[in-house]
């Protein structure tokens, strides 16, 4: 891989390339990169999934949105967690969304998951290989979201965000997190990857006019989500995604000012404001289980 990233003067994205598509082992080989996903980025010049668009997932989306089991693992997965599961290595296709363990095993037989470590006693412990399938991870949880938004509501909402009617918008995200979200999905210990993933989901609704990143350097740290408009006379967002931390915070107001602090520190709109972007909108999302507060800097 080395030779590559030289021969092909990629040497600037060698960090991003090794983030988004290494993470294999094969017997005792590690830094094993995915050939199909490399070899289209060096085409393509551009960082994006590759392999796991060469087919619909149907499957994956299938067992994943169907066994109510796996959600809060999965959360777990996509905050770069290692998690411990039992596999069966022999998975049966038929009825596999009502059995978790040929659920993991299809999972990590097809490459969406990597061991780390045999428990025994057919228990691995498993993490999600590289960004790229997290990437396809984030995809399906808001897909999950996009179901439970009718079409006008979303259409409703976005508006108000590019229009700047904050309030308006703050008043109906709220009714739609009361509304629409159950326990399971903004429990506390996933409430920040499922706004998150439920908000990259509804701004997919601007892709005519926006670009939208997701974690993503800027400034001096990463930031949550950055909606850039096509249009530099538009108005741009910085969003940033917070928790009530028991051990650190007492209401949802010291999580804001946590917030706050972070954002102006780490100076995310600096990327924007090299490019020329001025109309710079920064936005907290601040939350409790269904309790969630907007605040706009």
């Amino acid at each position: 891989m080395e030779k590559v990233i030289q021969d092909f003067k990629v040497q600037d994205d060698k960090q991003a390339i090794k983030r988004w598509y290494d993470g294999y082992t094969i017997g005792d080989t590690e830094e094993i990169y995915n050939p199909w996903s490399v070899l289209n980025y060096l085409t393509d010049k551009k960082l994006k999934p590759y392999w796991v668009n060469t087919s619909s997932n149907d499957l994956i989306k299938l067992v994943l949105k169907n066994s109510i089991g796996v959600k809060a693992k999965i959360d777990r997965l996509l905050r770069d967690e290692e998690i411990e599961v039992s596999i069966n290595l022999e998975t049966v296709i038929t009825g596999i969304e009502n059995n978790e363990d040929n659920i993991w095993g299809l999972l990590l037989g097809t490459g969406y998951l990597k061991v780390t470590e045999y428990k025994g006693e057919g228990m691995y412990q498993v993490k999600l290989p590289n960004y790229e399938i997290k990437e396809l991870f984030q995809s399906i949880i808001r897909d999950w979201f996009l179901n439970k938004v009718p079409g006008n509501t979303l259409k409703e909402i976005l508006a108000d965000l590019i229009n700047l009617k904050l309030d308006i918008f703050e008043q109906k995200f709220e009714r739609l997190v009361k509304e629409m979200f159950s326990y399971m999905d903004v429990g506390e210990d996933t409430a920040e990857n499922f706004y998150h993933a439920f908000i990259l989901g509804m701004l997919v609704g601007l892709k005519d006019s926006y670009y939208v990143n997701s974690n993503r350097e800027s400034g001096l740290g990463r930031y949550d989500i950055m909606l850039e408009p096509k249009d530099k006379n538009g108005n741009s967002f910085i969003m940033e995604f917070k928790v009530l931390e028991d051990k650190k915070e007492k209401t949802i107001e010291e999580t804001i000012a946590n917030a706050k602090k972070q954002m102006e520190e780490k100076q995310y709109e600096a990327n924007l404001r090299e490019r020329g972007f001025t109309n710079i909108t920064k936005m907290i999302f601040a939350f409790k289980g269904k309790q969630v507060r907007m605040e706009v800097l």
